[in-house]
């Protein structure tokens, strides 16, 4: 989430009496979810506006419900582009401002005087892309692209890119579709992008984090069991059952746990099972991915949850702190 609507996002939260910022659910998801920070000029103009927006949020959040008020209104882009080659996207491109508008960038005087949460892109001939945050290494992403556009099939957004030669140097605009863009419709700003190098990375390899995965079975008779997701969560301690606090689509819908270490899990991809991922005591165990995710089980108001920490990439090539899958036993 762009910082732009913290202070609005944080008045809501307090009149409804919540526990859970939106702004730290938002951060990853979403992979996203970003960490940008409105600049102050900005910012006074749209808490200006705040009183009006914040009196009608408020009452449509108490007649619907927070989640549910903004999955309502959320903006949805067509994404199902067929891909279309762009010779000049192909290679790593370094991030050096973040602007409103694309006429606002000049080369010799950075706009943005925060720390920028997006530092790298890589565009990859077949429409894959690499991406790194906050100075991390590069590390394959769920996004794809397709001349002149960046697309998120989890997000339901299609961020337009512009590549310009400015003084002598290759530059790319990149539309940054946040939450502010999806859930409140709001213009989004562009990332700039200085042209690094043309080189092909379809065989680039991250270095990965590989946990230890060879544990020998110990069963836990609270983990066998069917349990449906419900919820995201940063901390496992942000989780309230009577507020949903991931606004977008679940990935992770469902695991099986069986007897003997055995298990499925299904995602919005389908289900996946066999030998490559099994259980023993309270983890989750991925031979493929090499993790191995702690699973702590609680009873909140009469019911049983798993709280199953999620290694996705971000982890693995990243080094990011997991965040936690909510999952209800339902048989």
């Amino acid at each position: 989430m762009d910082q732009s609507d913290r202070k609005i996002t944080e008045t809501i939260k307090e009149a409804l009496d919540t526990q859970m910022p939106f702004d730290e659910i938002w951060k990853e998801s979403r992979r996203k979810e970003s960490k940008l920070r409105e600049s102050k000029s900005s910012r006074k103009k749209k808490l200006a506006a705040f009183p009006l927006i914040a009196i009608i949020t408020i009452v449509a959040c108490l007649t619907v419900g927070f989640a549910a008020y903004k999955q309502l209104n959320r903006v949805v882009d067509k994404t199902d582009y067929p891909f279309v080659d762009d010779p000049a996207a192909i290679g790593k491109w370094k991030v050096v401002d973040f602007v409103k508008n694309t006429t606002d960038f000049t080369p010799d005087k950075k706009q943005w005087k925060d720390a920028l949460f997006l530092s790298d892109l890589a565009f990859i001939k077949d429409g894959k892309m690499l991406t790194a945050f906050e100075n991390r290494q590069l590390a394959y992403a769920s996004i794809t692209w397709t001349s002149g556009k960046v697309i998120s099939e989890q997000e339901k957004t299609a961020s337009a890119y512009y590549i310009k030669e400015i003084s002598g140097k290759t530059y790319m605009f990149y539309q940054w579709k946040s939450g502010d863009y999806v859930f409140q419709g709001m213009e989004p700003y562009y990332y700039v992008l200085e042209k690094a190098d043309s080189s092909d990375y379809s065989q680039y390899k991250p270095a990965a984090i590989e946990d230890k995965i060879d544990y020998p079975f110990e069963n836990n008779p609270q983990m066998p069991g069917s349990w449906e997701s419900i919820d995201f969560v940063k901390e496992i301690d942000q989780f309230k059952p009577d507020t949903k606090s991931w606004l977008d689509d679940l990935y992770l819908t469902n695991i099986k746990i069986k007897d003997n270490g055995k298990l499925s899990l299904t995602t919005t991809k389908g289900e996946y099972s066999g030998d490559a991922n099994f259980w023993t005591k309270d983890l989750i165990i991925s031979k493929p991915d090499k993790t191995a995710s702690k699973c702590t089980i609680k009873e909140i108001d009469g019911s049983t949850y798993m709280f199953y920490e999620w290694k996705s990439g971000d982890y693995s090539y990243r080094g990011m702190k997991p965040y936690y899958y909510v999952l209800k036993k339902v048989d």
